[in-house]
């Protein structure tokens, strides 16, 4: 989730939890009930469209459960497992797909990024012969965040469109922001770089290598990338709404279903739906993508900073690691864009079989009110820590 620091936002809207029975109905009724308060919360108190979660216990068994609505003006219910934009999960598997290049002995995590790229990043912006693979799979490289220079949400264009090379310009216009490997700050140019870094070691867009080395072998049927000016989603799918601050504590609610989505890359170009979202972190913490050593890896954290309304986190390749109220910690990330929220998390037991897994989404960015983070995660440790 970019920098699972969710930039929060807030909409208008109403709707009672529905539990709704996606394969055989696990046996926790009161883990459901919590789900369903949490998901309340973010429609009837915090005033979102739309929530919802996907809880799949060891058995494989999934429950669905809505709260909202897909669209402010029919009020049609949101779908359970409709279309949404990835953002942030993209990184999840570009970083697996890296790490798959490891093992294939294609690429070192410890090379430098100018041996894969030379010449790409100028000095100004950083030393890429110090900058590794690791660190910018890791947000430790420094590199300064390309998004900073886009247009705010108060001057969001949903229809501009942009190059690879406008996004780095952005992010090269300033220097580095800390030394390769002192510190963690959230940094999206990275995964621009390891996109052209999968392209330079493979021969192929780094959209074709997701495809077939994590689509296709998690069976995430309902997932794809855009093709270029596909503004719309594909059906089923509930619109999104950016939240904006208006007069006093009000928000108005702008739809931006349809927009370019040029100017996430790497870092978070692609559609899929809760359902697939749990498929593919459910096939990486369960082994079937990476060899274990690689898997360990990926699970080699680093503290990061503490956003309101949000769990303690710990960021490994690509891969957070949150800490559970009911004790232990569970595995996972998530996405924060122009319309969409979501964030899965999995628990696994000592052999790597995943206990529970969890997928929550909302058909808004967040707004102004610190708890609606808070709400959120509320959700997500309702479906991992089911009380007895």
């Amino acid at each position: 989730m970019k920098r699972l620091r969710s930039s929060v936002l807030a909409a208008v809207l109403m709707g009672a939890a529905v539990v709704v029975p996606a394969s055989p109905l696990p046996s926790a009724a009161s883990a459901r009930g919590d789900v369903g308060r949490a998901l309340d919360e973010l429609t009837h108190g915090d005033g979102l469209p739309g929530a919802v979660a996907r809880v799949t216990d060891r058995s494989e068994r999934t429950t669905a459960y809505v709260s909202g609505v897909a669209d402010t003006e029919t009020r049609s219910p949101i779908p359970r497992d409709g279309h949404l934009r990835m953002a942030s999960n993209v990184k999840s598997m570009v970083a697996t797909v890296v790490l798959q290049l490891v093992g294939e002995d294609r690429m070192s995590l410890d090379a430098p990024v100018a041996v894969y790229l030379p010449g790409v990043v100028p000095a100004r912006a950083g030393d890429a012969d110090q900058i590794t693979i690791r660190q910018l799979l890791r947000h430790t490289s420094g590199l300064h965040e390309y998004t900073d220079g886009l247009p705010d949400h108060q001057n969001f264009a949903p229809f501009a469109h942009y190059t690879r090379d406008d996004l780095l310009r952005l992010a090269f216009a300033k220097g580095p922001d800390f030394p390769p490997g002192t510190r963690w700050k959230y940094s999206g140019t990275g995964y621009l770089l390891l996109g052209m870094v999968i392209e330079k070691v493979t021969g192929h867009p780094w959209r074709s290598e997701v495809t077939t080395r994590i689509f296709d072998r998690a069976g995430m049927r309902d997932s794809y990338f855009p093709k270029e000016y596909e503004y719309g989603l594909r059906d089923p799918y509930a619109r999104g709404y950016l939240q904006l601050p208006a007069k006093g504590t009000a928000v108005t609610a702008a739809d931006v279903t349809h927009l370019d989505p040029s100017r996430s890359d790497a870092g978070g170009d692609g559609i899929s739906t809760p359902g697939d979202l749990t498929r593919f972190y459910t096939a990486l913490l369960g082994g079937r993508l990476l060899r274990p050593d690689l898997l360990a890896q990926m699970q080699q954290v680093v503290p990061t900073p503490r956003s309101p309304g949000s769990p303690e986190l710990a960021y490994g390749l690509g891969l957070g690691r949150y800490t559970l109220p009911c004790g232990g910690y569970a595995w996972g990330n998530g996405g924060t864009t122009r319309g969409f929220q979501t964030v899965s998390g999995l628990t696994a037991d000592g052999g790597g079989r995943v206990r529970q897994a969890v997928t929550i989404e909302v058909n808004s960015t967040f707004g102004p009110r610190p708890a609606e983070a808070g709400h959120f995660f509320a959700a997500l440790f309702a479906g991992l820590c089911p009380r007895p």
